[in-house]
């Protein structure tokens, strides 16, 4: 796995457009029901979630929780007819209200910043097999990629191409021939690589074999059901369910000490401005502030929703900061302010 991480800042995380057949009022709520707990889903990185017992009044008035909401019309610009087009409900949910719903039940928030999986998987239907991307399965990873939307979750696809094919093939994949397919995956540089073997046989239905490689660790799935599109949503579902695990951030009631965080190699005011703006971006700090600005590195401090270890963990997932040291308890004062020093990267 490269060090060179390809993770992804997902926006509208707290948007959904939905289709719908009127502008109706019944058909409205019946939308922002369902956006509704799209959204608590994607936010949290589990549908579980939704079965908590904090989450059954809001998840009945979801209306509360709506910031704006606007109709549009989608027309296949590819198509010749004289069709109106599809009609779609854009909901906007409130994001502050909604991470302290989830904070006040005790349920993990997950933030924008995400890692990037990369998905090698075969696809194997009666006796014809190929590994999936948009040249092979264009319908397949379309699927793939509108579950992972849903989910709130960046992922690639391989592009298939000569150095590809020089890597890796369909048989790698099969036989998971890790080495190889840790080879081929070095060139797309992802956070997590989601090995799957997919197969269907008419009137026998469809079976799923997935092994995710993460942070280290590897996690094995396998799945049977009797549509395609179930055996999808099962594996992303529980894609983006691992991946929350180790980011979403759980609530911390109360942290009495702020933190100094240093960097290094800012010589422009534009530099402060983006990492500023980059700090206060990161879901695990409430706020920062501006201590000191030296020749040629600035000093904020912050003041955490959650531990420097959370911190730690957000920053490594972007190419913008490089940490230096781990982080010290500054020792000269009384308070035992925790010190993070950190490199500006261009």
């Amino acid at each position: 796995m490269s060090s060179s991480l390809q993770a992804a800042v997902v926006d509208d995380l707290y948007t959904v457009e939905l289709a719908v057949a009127d502008q109706t009022t019944s058909q409205r709520l019946e939308i922002f029901k369902l956006a509704f707990r799209n959204v608590i889903v994607k936010v949290s990185g589990s549908a579980a979630v939704l079965k908590y017992p904090g989450m059954s009044r809001p998840l009945k008035s979801s209306s509360r929780y709506v910031h704006q909401f606007r109709y549009i019309t989608r027309k296949d610009e590819t198509e010749d007819s004289f069709d109106g087009g599809q009609l779609f409900l854009r909901v906007s949910f409130n994001q502050e209200v909604i991470e302290n719903l989830l904070r006040s039940n005790d349920i993990p928030v997950w933030g924008k910043e995400r890692p990037s999986t990369l998905l090698l998987v075969s696809y194997q239907l009666n006796k014809n097999t190929s590994v999936v991307s948009g040249d092979t399965t264009p319908v397949i990873v379309e699927e793939l990629d509108a579950l992972a939307q849903q989910q709130g979750l960046p992922v690639l696809f391989p592009l298939l191409d000569l150095e590809d094919r020089i890597q890796f093939g369909v048989q790698d994949i099969i036989e998971s021939n890790e080495e190889n397919l840790v080879m081929a995956s070095a060139r797309y540089s992802p956070d997590a690589v989601l090995v799957g073997q997919v197969s269907g046989r008419a009137g026998k239905g469809w079976q799923g074999i997935w092994q995710l490689n993460f942070s280290g660790q590897l996690y094995n799935w396998t799945f049977k059901t009797s549509s395609r599109q179930e055996l999808m949503s099962q594996a992303i579902a529980r894609l983006a369910q691992t991946l929350a695990s180790e980011y979403a951030l759980a609530s911390v009631a109360s942290l009495e000490e702020d933190v100094l965080f240093t960097v290094d190699q800012i010589s422009e005011l534009t530099d402060h401005i983006k990492v500023q703006s980059y700090l206060q971006s990161l879901d695990a700090v409430e706020s920062v502030r501006l201590v000191l600005i030296s020749q040629d590195n600035v000093t904020y401090r912050l003041k955490l929703r959650n531990s420097t270890e959370d911190l730690s963990r957000l920053i490594e997932l972007s190419y913008v900061l490089e940490q230096i040291d781990l982080p010290q308890i500054n020792t000269a004062t009384d308070d035992q302010t925790i010190l993070m020093n950190y490199r500006f990267i261009r």
